[in-house]
């Protein structure tokens, strides 16, 4: 978590790290100072000692950081970038003389959203000037360590997330529920047939009333469509009975911030016989997985019993083939936080060694996929793990397959 950074920082041989947020809101930047700067330059020894240089129009944000800070305008920022004739050349100038001036020599983490080119003629100017900075290209990299466990203000950030998204799949639950059947599709009272398209600006609007936005498009997927894990769907395609629709959405805080993640599998009307059987075995292995968390355990064994209990079912994983597009084709699950992908993994490479730890927000999200059949599954629930090494589920939500239209 955030305290720990200065402890990383040590334990890694690092003198300090840079953050910097050029223009842009910066997922790094809003870790380290708790704030949505879009524009400024953060240092931070391994002592704890601590910089902000920000954009003068951010200076009330900036004053919020809790530690010591200055404007761009007050190093003459404009004058470097003309005298070194390029913007980055000019950054990476500023970055030197900073850092000699808080006496950060040696090792350095740098962190920002940076286009490569711009990244790579920073960081070469302010290694010219100053070649006793060191690049630290550790991997993970500290921020990431860092982000595994969440503390109790990011942990209210996700329950806020988690809370505006189980609201969403209570609304959207509640109008699947009230068409009125039509045939092999559906309609709201006096309107067109219902749609994906429909059902994805329900998910929208309910986000918007609790403060959240999209990431990138959430998932709402139906049929072949639900057999691909990361197909976003057809908003044109109608709401079909005895198809699968898989809802898989991840909203975080409007403007950047905390997330949220939870995946629900519906059927409007009888599901038929062999959809039913694939729900009813990954809604097994999700309730092994999750009633199986335990502190101390390995993150990568839970994709091992999950695997295992597919593989016994007859269904392809990705240990039985790698290259498999049927079956079980993914991992079990990942962190949330700033961004909806993060450590920890619940699966990966036998070298993914991380154990589960108080602190952590993970995603357990078993699923199976036969896009040639039509079909697809995945329940997915966010968890925390307490202080305690109790697991506590943030998006409790119904797990019936099938909803029953109004006739």
């Amino acid at each position: 978590m955030r305290s720990d950074l200065d402890r990383l920082m040590q334990e890694h041989g690092l003198a300090g790290m840079v953050v910097f947020a050029h223009d842009r809101y910066s997922l790094a930047m809003h870790y380290v100072t708790g704030q949505k700067l879009h524009y400024g330059m953060y240092f931070r020894a391994a002592d704890g000692r601590a910089h902000l240089i920000h954009d003068p129009m951010e200076r009330d944000q900036a004053a919020l950081a809790g530690c010591e800070h200055s404007s761009f305008a007050q190093h003459g920022v404009n004058q470097l970038i003309e005298a070194e004739g390029h913007p980055a050349r000019g950054f990476g100038r500023l970055m030197a003389g900073t850092l000699a001036t808080l006496g950060i020599r040696g090792p350095v983490a740098f962190f920002g959203d940076l286009p490569a080119g711009f990244a790579h003629t920073l960081l070469n100017r302010a290694l010219e000037l100053d070649p006793e900075l060191k690049v630290d290209d550790g991997s993970p990299d500290i921020l990431a360590v860092a982000r595994t466990t969440k503390d109790e203000a990011e942990i209210a950030a996700i329950r806020r997330a988690a809370r505006g998204t189980v609201a969403a799949l209570e609304r959207l639950r509640t109008y699947l529920a009230g068409l009125r059947r039509d045939g092999e599709h559906f309609r709201a009272d006096g309107a067109a047939r219902a749609t994906l398209g429909d059902l994805r600006r329900l998910l929208q609007t309910e986000f918007l009333a609790h403060g959240l936005a999209e990431d990138g498009e959430s998932i709402v997927s139906q049929g072949r469509d639900a057999g691909v894990p990361h197909n976003r769907g057809n908003d044109a395609e109608p709401l079909t009975a005895g198809l699968p629709v898989i809802v898989d959405i991840f909203p975080g805080e409007a403007g950047g911030g905390y997330h949220s993640d939870v995946t629900r599998t519906y059927c409007m009307g009888r599901a038929p016989d062999p959809l039913r059987r694939l729900y009813d075995d990954v809604h097994d292995a999700f309730r092994g997985a999750l009633d199986s968390l335990a502190v101390g355990r390995p993150c990568r064994a839970y994709q091992e019993g999950v695997q295992e209990l597919f593989e016994r079912r007859g269904h392809a994983t990705l240990r039985t083939s790698e290259t498999t597009q049927d079956g079980y084709v993914h991992g079990l699950g990942h962190g949330v936080g700033l961004a909806v992908h993060e450590a920890p993994r619940l699966g990966g490479p036998p070298s993914n060694k991380q154990t589960l730890a108080p602190g952590m927000v993970i995603t357990v999200e078993p699923g199976l996929y036969y896009p040639s059949q039509g079909m697809g599954v995945r329940i997915e629930d966010l968890v925390l793990v307490g202080a305690d090494g109790a697991v506590e589920n943030l998006t409790p939500a119904p797990y019936e397959l099938v909803i029953e239209p109004r006739g």
